[in-house]
């Protein structure tokens, strides 16, 4: 039986804080049929852990084969292994709510793949999200830089600013002086060149973004800028064959140089924590967010937001955000990694930190379908934990409602400061200043999200 909080929680809009959606054109081009809408985001991952091959998954999402039956069944006793696995049970909910599949068996996905309209269209995109998924906007990480010519004159999608090679002891120079028209060749010019980046282009995103977890430790170092030049010197000469304890210097300076620029600036910076995507090279030192302590303390004025609760290690973030005044947590992607630890973290976070730091939903998908299954998949533990707090005395009806509400959209749409943002995008469409050579962070894309290297 519905009631007020199941109802407001299921029927509100609600801030997807990340996502790495697909730019239109590039999701157009793939002409996704049924199974890449259904199974082309991390679930592909359980399938491997759970014995599917690599040259199965390929086979499932590859479009140019109409056999739908035949795709689906090469993985089939995998899905049966996974099903009740939180990425599985957000395909089953866009499986039903997109294409009104119960039960997914290769029969099904035949049936339902006859009679679909969604094959990847003009404006299927920004439909499954603002009109199926109902989300009041998405924060997207493009990968990489330059930032996509779509952002202008719209306010649905926003965009970060993704900074992961200069965090990781890898500064793409080339990428940085065709942006900044700012050569770099010495650890002055390499400061300037950042510097340029961000005032050029933080009017327009809600964050900085870097995974840099996924290719080095978390644990940040203080360098001097005698050992960050002379660390710069070796990438300059020598590149990809750079020494590790120079590439963690460099990036060490780099983190540190990002932080001071985003207080600067006032954006918050965003970093990936906890579990990887993929499979079979994770390396558990390297995901904490306790390691991330000291980089927190050197820089006080900068917003630190901390994705994925750190999963496993969710508690010590909950302690971070008691105790770090400029740290908050973001929910993005931790529903599906798994509902159950997610749904007590939320209970645990709202009995140990303050509210105003918890941010609730994203996806982290390149397909809208995907997100539309994660958002049904939020919407559905949120309710189940807000609920357990009505009903153990702790939330009456109505201050349940007002937390979800706070929650989904006013503490991400304040933090976040969406309003002035979505202003600043209507408005770059006739800003002259875009338009000065070395001060454009627009760019048309060349290269898809998925092809980044870093979605």
């Amino acid at each position: 039986m519905a009631d007020d909080l199941s109802t407001f929680i299921a029927q509100s809009p609600l801030c997807s804080t990340h996502e790495h959606t697909e730019i239109d054109s590039f999701y157009q081009e793939a002409r996704h049929d049924i199974l890449t809408h259904l199974f082309d985001n991390y679930v592909i991952h359980d399938l491997y852990s759970a014995g599917a091959t690599s040259q199965s998954i390929e086979a499932l999402l590859d479009v140019s084969n109409p056999d739908i039956g035949s795709r689906f069944s090469a993985v089939e006793t995998a899905w049966q292994h996974i099903k009740m696995g939180g990425f599985a049970e957000a395909v089953r909910l866009a499986a039903f709510e997109l294409f009104e599949i119960e039960n997914i068996t290769s029969e099904s996905l035949k049936k339902a793949s006859a009679g679909t309209n969604l094959v990847g269209g003009p404006g299927e995109r920004l439909r499954l999200l603002r009109d199926v998924a109902n989300l009041d906007h998405v924060q997207v990480d493009p990968g990489r830089r330059p930032l996509p010519l779509e952002m202008i004159g719209q306010t649905f999608f926003h965009y970060d600013l993704n900074v992961f090679d200069l965090c990781n002891g890898t500064p793409e120079l080339s990428e940085l002086t065709e942006i900044t028209g700012e050569e770099v060749d010495s650890l002055r010019t390499l400061a300037l060149s950042i510097e340029k980046l961000l005032e050029g282009s933080h009017k327009y995103v809600v964050a900085l973004k870097s995974q840099h977890a996924y290719k080095r430790t978390l644990e940040w170092t203080e360098r001097s800028d005698d050992e960050a030049a002379s660390a710069l010197t070796s990438w300059l000469r020598l590149g990809a064959n750079i020494s590790e304890a120079d590439r963690l210097c460099l990036g060490d300076w780099c983190t540190s140089y990002v932080a001071k620029l985003a207080a600067k600036y006032n954006l918050p910076f965003k970093l990936h924590t906890g579990l990887y995507g993929g499979n079979n090279f994770m390396d558990l030192k390297y995901i904490p967010a306790g390691s991330l302590s000291r980089l927190v303390s050197r820089h006080p004025d900068t917003r630190f937001l901390l994705m994925h609760i750190a999963y496993p290690y969710s508690d010590e973030l909950i302690a971070m955000a008691k105790h770090y005044n400029n740290v908050a947590v973001d929910m993005c992607w931790a529903w599906s990694i798994n509902p159950i630890h997610a749904t007590d973290f939320v209970q645990r976070f709202i009995h140990g930190a303050p509210v105003n730091k918890l941010f609730i939903f994203g996806g982290d998908a390149l397909t809208p379908a995907a997100t539309v299954g994660y958002a049904l998949q939020a919407r559905r533990w949120l309710t189940r934990c807000l609920r357990r707090e009505v009903t153990e005395g702790f939330l009456s009806e109505k201050s349940g409602v007002d937390l979800a509400g706070f929650l989904m959209m006013d503490n991400p749409k304040d933090y976040f400061d969406v309003a002035a943002k979505s202003a600043a995008l209507l408005a770059a469409g006739s800003d002259t200043t875009l338009r000065e050579a070395g001060s454009n962070p627009f760019r048309n894309r060349t290269r898809s999200i998925r092809n980044s290297g870093r979605s």
